[in-house]
């Protein structure tokens, strides 16, 4: 009996870490992801001077629509989609000359973005992917405090960029698990200060999603 089922693991063993070849899905998809947002420490700016903000990471919620390539495409083989994420992460600190005080309030960004992937198809149903993302981004400035006082206010329209990569993996033909990064990065977004100046802050970002792609 123990033979029997070291025979029957060794068997289904290679079928578990890569499994069966799916054909692969050319047309129309959509997908819905869920993440992680880490922004990187942003250098803020006003007519005072420079300081820094430092955010807490958060969730964000993301969906696409696109286009699989057919493999015999003269373009390559890849997709191109339009992605739509919501991020909102909490202002953790601002550091000054003098000192560091407890920050308040969210950030909070609505991305829209044409991605351009190059997929990677091989004889399993893990299939690496690279690309690009350009597009715009809206991002609000809702209640940032430091030490309790408002610090910045409105909302900016920006210019944006992403770079990612991630691996699907293919369930059936016209079903994908995708596992992701992407590094998000804009112009710098200006807000109003709570003495009417105006404020500038970088934003850089990284993202790890996990999601589902159906083909129809």
């Amino acid at each position: 009996m123990k033979r029997t089922c070291q025979i029957i693991i060794a068997l289904c063993l290679p079928l578990v870490l890569c499994g069966p070849v799916r054909a692969q899905h050319s047309g129309p998809y959509v997908g819905a992801f869920i993440g992680g947002s880490a922004l990187m420490t942003a250098k803020g700016s006003d007519d005072q001077g420079s300081f820094s903000l430092k955010f807490d990471p958060a969730l964000l919620g993301s969906a696409v629509a696109g286009w699989d390539f057919a493999p015999s495409n003269p373009v390559g083989e890849g997709r191109i989609e339009l992605e739509y994420t919501r991020r909102s992460n909490p202002l953790n600190q601002v550091k000054f000359v003098d000192g560091d005080f407890k920050g308040g309030g969210d950030l909070k960004v609505d991305s829209l973005m044409v991605n351009f992937f190059g997929v990677f198809h091989n004889k399993t149903p893990w299939s690496p992917y690279a690309g690009v993302g350009l597009g715009a981004a809206r991002m609000e400035a809702s209640g940032l405090t430091v030490a309790g006082y408002p610090l910045a206010s409105g909302s900016s329209n920006v210019f944006a960029y992403q770079l990612g990569a991630g691996i699907d993996f293919a369930l059936t033909s016209y079903l994908n698990l995708d596992l992701g990064y992407r590094f998000f990065n804009s112009i710098r977004p200006k807000f109003t200060e709570a003495n009417g100046q105006t404020f500038k802050m970088d934003y850089l970002s990284h993202n790890a999603m996990f999601g589902l792609r159906v083909g129809f």
